[in-house]
């Protein structure tokens, strides 16, 4: 017995000791493209947007049952800093980035629903942060419910144009895309989503994991745990007829747990981030081709 008591403490500075030597090893060298987050907060990244007021800025979040707090980062994945936001998130898994007057909005999609129990699901919005800012109030918030059933999402995108709030279902095959006019903020219920269609049968390969629209209106990107697709948008446009269309399949390294997605500020190139540490940050340039003809 009195072998052991003396054991214990040695078994437990030698623990320490070769967890503090792993916690300082070298990381890996990435692939291709790939840069390693610096921010290891950042563990289970599931959001990602691109500011367009302050270019080469990416801002993040963590995946369900995270701290509301949100990473700032640039495209190389340095570490820009932390902001916290006064609300309480239950299943956060996507962002979305717009502007709207003089200001630009950032709404976190707090849309998870692993298990469909959840009646409805929300989005908050809170004006960009600036540089060094380390707090953030949320404006306001859109309460909103499908109309066919609960429905699990990790992806959102605004389409500034219509001013409309885009959801995309995850689990769905194929996935289903939704509409929720922010005009509806100020509503005293939750409103209901409209659906606008989906892709064919086997378009994307996989889970439905992120969405992005550029300001355009143009170009809509979605990210999957298998793979990466673009569908060109002609003006006014309805949903239903892009979306059944083929897509263009962009090439992207095998990432796994893949489930953040963003259209940098530079026109044409895109970002794809993991949930997981390291956490990779992937980036590159796309050349939108033949959509139409779901070639490259």
């Amino acid at each position: 017995m009195r072998a052991t008591r003396h054991a214990l403490p040695c078994a437990t500075a030698l623990l320490a000791a070769v967890l503090a030597a792993c916690s300082s090893a070298p990381l890996p060298a990435p692939p291709e493209g790939v840069n390693w987050v610096e921010d290891t907060g950042l563990s289970e990244m599931s959001g990602l947007v691109a500011s367009a007021r302050d270019p080469g800025v990416l801002w993040s979040i963590n995946d369900s049952g995270s701290l509301p707090r949100l990473y700032r980062l640039d495209e190389q994945g340095r570490a820009l800093g932390r902001v916290w936001v006064n609300a309480w998130w239950r299943d956060t898994e996507s962002l979305a980035i717009w502007r709207e007057g003089d200001t630009h909005w950032l709404l976190v999609g707090d849309v998870g629903d692993n298990r469909g129990v959840r009646d409805e699901v929300v989005v908050h919005a809170l004006a960009e942060p600036a540089r060094g800012d380390t707090r953030a109030q949320v404006a306001w918030s859109l309460r909103f419910r499908y109309p066919d059933g609960p429905r699990d999402a990790e992806g959102i995108a605004v389409d500034v144009a219509n001013g409309d709030l885009l959801v995309l279902s995850k689990r769905d095959k194929p996935a289903r895309l939704y509409r929720v006019p922010l005009s509806a903020r100020d509503a005293e219920e939750a409103v209901v989503a409209e659906y606008l269609g989906s892709p064919a049968i086997g378009a994307i390969k996989g889970d439905a994991t992120g969405l992005d629209l550029d300001d355009s209106g143009r170009q809509l990107m979605v990210l999957s745990y298998g793979g990466l697709y673009l569908w060109l948008r002609t003006p006014g446009e309805p949903w239903a007829s892009v979306l059944a269309r083929p897509p263009q399949v962009l090439p992207m390294p095998s990432l796994r747990k893949a489930e953040a997605l963003a259209l940098s500020a530079t026109p044409d190139r895109v970002l794809v981030g993991a949930e997981r540490l390291p956490t990779p940050l992937w980036s590159s340039r796309y050349a939108p081709g033949d959509a139409a003809a779901g070639k490259p």
